[in-house]
């Protein structure tokens, strides 16, 4: 290029024509342009798919401003993706897909979650460049990212030789929206990987990839779009919507996730455990009630927990087809039969002085289904892409409580039982007669509160 520079200055010199000046500034542009080094990443499992990435050379010295990176592929995928970060969660996600005329591509800046769609972020600073679009079969996404180095959930060292980044794919039928929070069905295939940023570093701050391909000068280039902020739009970043299509508002969408994993966590982990306490170290008078009205409120809390992650399930993406939300309808819909179950009991036993088959029916169904939620909430953490210190402090809280429960439970069921003096002896609680006082009618009621109690044991 320098030699290419040199000989059309020499021209310059002979011809006062204004021409040669123009191509020696062309020429002398592509020369710094070819300086820049872009590193590249194509997936054997993924065929036809590229993502290479250029670090300014200003960028790799600060340590902070833009990059560029490039997202290429079949415009037969639905979507291509790429990702800062090694897992879902926590990474800074760049979707793109074929827009409604099938003729460009939008590009969707998303955060992970944990392993659920992740959502659309409208702050994420994503430009598409000129290169961008869809020609001979491939889409094509040039990309500029001004806030590469730090973003909600994590940061990256753009001088790294080993920076961490995620991938993936789906086939299907093309999407063709333009918004940037179109609905997306779960990828095909993905995995993660490394990229040398040292090697990726190199140029000025311009468009490296179509420089490379102005250098190249071989085949036909994808059709141009305008730089425009992710999604296509002529709105700033900051100011393009989340409310689009499956959208939801992000703030909402979080505020309604922790309100969710608090109710249920304190339903399954405190009160429904709580309840069972109570029926086995307590013993007075409507403590039936009493069980029954704390795990009835428990039950309100897990129907509230419910509806909030319905919520959450639906409106931001639809998330139903997950392994957490499926469980948590299974378990809190089942719950409904519990107080049928023990309410047949306590009759039953009322009319006839005996257990009965319900006794332990309502007795297991509650310890099977509330084991499965305090499992499912753990569940529900890791799906949410919650911090190692809370799904740590969720495992010790939920865990002390559990082993706590079924150690009462044991001990309940091995100590002796109040059948002795507390029994059917006190023949005057089967009927009142002429010379039973108040207070011995009394004290039969507790005993046949003591011995249906013990019956759950």
């Amino acid at each position: 290029m320098l030699v290419s520079a040199a000989i059309l200055g020499l021209g310059i010199a002979s011809f006062p024509d204004p021409r040669p000046v123009y191509l020696l500034a062309k020429h002398a542009t592509i020369a710094a342009v070819a300086l820049a080094q872009t590193a590249q990443y194509c997936p054997s499992q993924d065929s036809g798919v590229c993502y290479s990435v250029n670090v300014p050379d200003q960028t790799a010295s600060s340590g902070n401003g833009d990059i560029f990176f490039q997202i290429s592929g079949p415009s037969s995928k639905q979507w291509i993706g790429l990702g800062q970060g090694g897992q879902m969660a926590g990474s800074n996600i760049f979707v793109i897909y074929t827009d409604a005329s099938g003729t460009n591509v939008t590009l969707s800046p998303r955060l992970g979650k944990g392993e659920v769609q992740p959502l659309y972020d409208n702050g994420t600073q994503a430009f598409l460049l000129e290169g961008s679009g869809i020609a001979n079969g491939n889409m094509t996404a040039n990309v500029r990212l001004s806030n590469a180095a730090s973003w909600t959930g994590g940061t990256m060292d753009l001088t790294s030789s080993s920076a961490s980044w995620i991938w993936a794919s789906k086939s299907g039928n093309p999407i063709s929206n333009d918004s940037p929070s179109a609905n997306l069905q779960q990828h095909s295939v993905m995995d993660s990987f490394k990229f040398d940023l040292t090697k990726a570093r190199g140029g000025s701050s311009l468009n490296p990839f179509v420089a490379d391909a102005a250098n190249s000068s071989s085949g036909s280039s994808p059709s141009t779009a305008p730089t425009s902020p992710a999604g296509g739009s002529s709105a700033t970043p900051s100011s393009a919507s989340s409310s689009d299509e499956g959208g939801g508002n992000e703030a909402t969408v979080n505020s309604a996730t922790i309100a969710h994993g608090t109710i249920l966590g304190l339903a399954f982990v405190i009160f429904f455990p709580f309840g069972a306490f109570l029926i086995r170290l307590c013993s007075f008078d409507g403590l039936v009630w009493v069980h029954a009205g704390v795990q009835l409120f428990g039950y309100i809390m897990a129907l509230t927990g419910l509806g909030l992650g319905v919520y959450i399930a639906i409106v931001p993406t639809y998330q139903l087809n997950v392994y957490h939300p499926i469980i948590g309808l299974v378990v809190i819909c089942l719950l409904i039969f519990q107080p049928i179950l023990g309410l047949l009991h306590h009759r039953i036993y009322k009319s006839m002085q005996r257990t009965a088959f319900w006794a332990a029916a309502h007795l297991w169904f509650g310890r099977v289904l509330v084991t499965l939620g305090i499992i499912n909430g753990g569940l529900g953490l890791r799906l949410s892409g919650n911090t190692t210190g809370g799904e740590i402090a969720y495992g010790v809280v939920a865990g002390v409580m559990w082993v706590s429960w079924v150690a009462v439970a044991v001990w309940s069921h091995l100590k002796p039982k109040n059948g002795g003096s507390h029994t059917i002896d006190h023949g005057k609680v089967q009927g009142r007669g002429p010379g039973d006082s108040d207070s011995n009618q009394a004290l039969g009621n507790k005993d046949e509160t003591d011995t249906e109690l013990a019956s759950f044991s």
